[in-house]
């Protein structure tokens, strides 16, 4: 028998997700192998409430791979795509390459390489970037913009880290643009900007951000004396009615990804993943508050790819809980 099981990644950031699992008895222990990756938990609770004990028992159609997972592989994959697209969710949720690489090991019998794992998500995630870098949202007239350092291993950087910069739109958090330096430079704020003000289509009335001084200079050289600029305490709401507290939380989730970075030895594959993670951002991650969406559709914008399953171009299987029909 099979069950679904909900697990948060990364820990603590309230994003659940549900995988499909089994009871196996090894050496009189009990364990539980993970089958698949289902998709997000529905927002009632879904499969959180299995935590506290409870299951849910489901009956899965038969699978078409074989123990080594050949018979659903894409073109020139020795991989099933539903691994694929699992460990790309998985990757931009928070996993290692190493611990996905583990996770797909305990499946099969199989030896999958993280250099595979690797080589995945840069075909995957480069396909998805491709695909949306051309998509105007609609977005608001006040933007937020934040900077943070986030901690690698990539050689001759800051042992504080790199800089990540980022700029979102308050009202659909969309996030027009990311940027990765080893500076917090005028320049640095003036590229931010323009990089967002290309991706919207438009120009600012109000841009919010921390009391960085690079910001001064960067936001007149980028949009004029057009665009209003307002500094300050994070958490002191503004005229606008937005704060920077908006972006620093969104800063606190990317932080949650510093394990992953961890496995980036140079600042092209750390580009990727900035650029990645725009992407799973802004189409596929569904924001609390705006009621499980994306900040692409409430941005309007019209796409066929909402989950990483899409750009694998994997068929979705339905669950089917016993009595209750499918899901």
């Amino acid at each position: 028998m099979t069950f679904i099981r909900a697990k948060q990644i990364p820990p603590r950031t309230g994003n659940w997700y549900d995988y499909e699992v089994e009871t196996l008895h090894k050496g009189g222990k009990v364990i539980q192998r993970h089958i698949r990756y289902i998709g997000r938990s529905d927002k009632a609770g879904g499969s959180r409430a299995s935590l506290s004990g409870g299951t849910r028992a489901i009956t899965i159609p038969e699978p078409t791979t074989t123990s080594n997972m050949t018979s659903t592989a894409l073109p020139r994959h020795r991989v099933s795509a539903s691994f694929i697209a699992n460990a790309l969710q998985e990757y931009y949720s928070g996993m290692s390459l190493h611990d996905i690489e583990e996770n797909i090991e305990n499946l099969t019998d199989g030896d999958i390489s993280h250099v595979a794992v690797n080589k995945w998500i840069n075909k995957f995630t480069n396909k998805a970037i491709h695909a949306t870098k051309d998509l105007h949202p609609k977005v608001g007239n006040t933007w937020i913009a934040d900077e943070t350092y986030i901690q690698t291993d990539i050689k001759g950087t800051d042992p504080k880290g790199v800089v990540f910069w980022d700029i979102i739109d308050a009202k659909t958090r969309f996030l027009l643009a990311s940027r990765i330096t080893t500076t917090r430079s005028t320049q640095d704020a003036r590229q931010l900007m323009e990089l967002a003000q290309k991706r919207a289509g438009k120009t600012p009335k109000v841009v919010v951000t921390d009391g960085l001084r690079a910001y001064i200079d960067g936001i007149e050289l980028a949009y004029g004396a057009d665009t209003f600029h307002q500094q300050g305490n994070p958490f002191k709401l503004r005229s606008s009615g937005a704060n920077t507290a908006l972006i620093e939380r969104f800063h606190n989730s990317l932080k949650e990804r510093e394990k992953v970075m961890r496995d980036l030895k140079d600042k092209h594959t750390l580009k990727r993943f900035a650029d990645g993670w725009l992407v799973y951002y802004n189409f596929f991650r569904p924001h609390m508050s705006l009621n499980e969406l994306p900040p692409a559709q409430v941005a309007g914008l019209e796409y066929d790819w909402h989950s990483w399953a899409d750009v694998v171009e994997y068929k979705k299987e339905p669950i089917v809980r016993r009595g209750l029909g499918t899901l």
